[in-house]
């Protein structure tokens, strides 16, 4: 049986609502509607909740459920591939800090401007790369790749210029 049908009919069994199930298991009333009508699956975490809640083991779950077992793998992955493109973010915006200030406090020698700016593009491929493995776990288009990878480096020139902004009013008493 899909795990869509396992999860309806014991909630039912249960007599709760997709409310109370949504509310015991901490999740969206959404997310049961997108459960029991096979959109989705859950995720590990649910899983392991309505494991124990239903008193079904996770074998009678997910063995014979490969749809489930593969969105698992694929929760997982996108999780990871978010922590990844959380840390380039990170690592871009200080990049594009070191260019911006540069001359405020100082210049940086030839090689280090240079190196700079190889890790800032660098730094830029790996955002790129990992937008990509997101847009394909989440079976998107080239062109929403393109607007997602345009929305992060506008958003970190943003944040940039911003604290440049700010750096210069600071340092020049304005």
């Amino acid at each position: 049986m899909e795990i869509s049908k396992i999860l309806k009919n014991k909630r039912t069994e249960l007599d709760m609502t997709q409310g109370d199930l949504a509310k015991s298991l901490y999740v969206s009333k959404r997310s049961i509607t997108n459960w029991e009508t096979g959109r989705t699956t859950p995720d590990i975490d649910s899983l392991i909740r309505l494991s124990k809640l239903y008193d079904i083991s996770l074998d009678d779950l997910l063995l014979n459920n490969k749809n489930a077992v593969d969105n698992v793998k694929k929760q997982a992955q996108l999780k990871l591939m978010n922590i990844y493109l959380a840390a380039t973010f990170i690592t871009l915006l200080a990049f594009l800090f070191i260019l911006g200030t540069t001359g405020l406090y100082g210049d940086l020698s030839k090689p280090v401007y240079v190196i700079t700016w190889i890790g800032a593009i660098s730094n830029n491929i790996a955002m790129v790369y990992f937008l990509d493995q997101i847009n394909k776990l989440e079976n998107k288009s080239e062109k929403q790749l393109l607007l997602s990878a345009l929305k992060w480096t506008l958003l970190g020139l943003t944040i940039v210029i911003l604290s440049i902004i700010i750096i210069i009013m600071i340092k020049y008493g304005h």
